[in-house]
């Protein structure tokens, strides 16, 4: 059997650090919303072990994402790993928007569609925390508020539907890099959506400014960094038209926000032939 699942992006409605951990990562609370940029998943079972079809430039084995949700899947229910994962990129990397994360919480709901559900909600939880820290959310998705370092979920009503413009830059940022350069300083009033880790990533290549200034330019109600970055995120009411005048390498994606019912349609698969 062949399904066909559909992997959504999210961005971050606000995002705080509250500081290191004694384990190294760090503390936060953030508002994770899922939108309609997606990577396309393809599971099929038969050949033997596990087995990854990806993009050149991701691994195609251990420390890809999608191999170590399928195989914390496997090694929790203890069937014989048999399995093909197809996945077509769409969402960029190294951009904060979650694509990996979602990747493997899309393996892990697609594997036990396969099988017949030998796992339920709390036991899908508990094996995708430790794969990524976003995993847990991306069961789900929707609307939800993070804590600890991002993999303890409380769900929260679908917030108002959004238009969102997306610009990624033709760099990447590194998660671990940006939480090592962050440094807490004193906030005394915070905007209603704000991101800790914007400072560190205007640091590290100024031309984001650029970006912020660009989408606030052409009607964005509120401007954020995606995650730790780089991609940045502006906010309107209803679908912006394309920016046709983005420097050479700039990518932008006009997208919908998605209710968390949105994404359950999506996480059932479609049956392939």
């Amino acid at each position: 059997m062949r399904l066909a699942f559909l992997s959504p992006a999210k961005v971050n409605l606000d995002l705080l650090v509250l500081g290191k951990r004694e384990d190294g990562y760090h503390e936060i609370e953030t508002i994770l919303q899922t939108v309609a940029l997606y990577d396309r998943i393809f599971l099929e079972l038969g050949q033997s072990g596990i087995n990854l079809v990806v993009p050149d430039m991701l691994p195609a084995g251990a420390g890809n994402l999608c191999y170590e949700a399928a195989a914390a899947f496997y090694g929790a229910t203890g069937i014989s790993p048999a399995l093909t994962v197809h996945l077509e990129k769409n969402i960029p990397i190294e951009a904060g928007l979650g694509g990996g994360s979602s990747n493997a919480a899309v393996v892990l709901l697609g594997l036990n569609v396969l099988y017949g559900f030998p796992l339920d909600e709390a036991n899908l939880v508990r094996i995708a925390a430790p794969i990524g820290s976003d995993v847990p959310f991306f069961l789900r998705g929707g609307t939800a508020r993070a804590t600890g370092r991002g993999e303890t979920i409380i769900p929260l009503p679908d917030a108002p539907c959004r238009w969102l413009r997306i610009v990624k830059p033709p760099f990447g940022l590194s998660t671990k890099e940006v939480y090592q350069r962050w440094i807490p300083t004193a906030v005394f009033k915070r905007p209603p959506r704000h991101n800790d880790l914007e400072q560190v990533a205007l640091g590290l290549f100024p031309e984001l400014g650029m970006v912020r200034a660009s989408l606030l330019g052409d009607g964005a109600i509120d401007v954020m960094l995606c995650g730790s970055g780089s991609a940045m995120c502006g906010f309107y009411h209803s679908r912006p038209v394309a920016n046709a005048s983005l420097p050479a390498g700039y990518r932008e994606y006009i997208v919908p926000t998605l209710t968390s019912a949105e994404c359950l349609v999506n996480f059932r698969g479609e049956r392939q032939p």
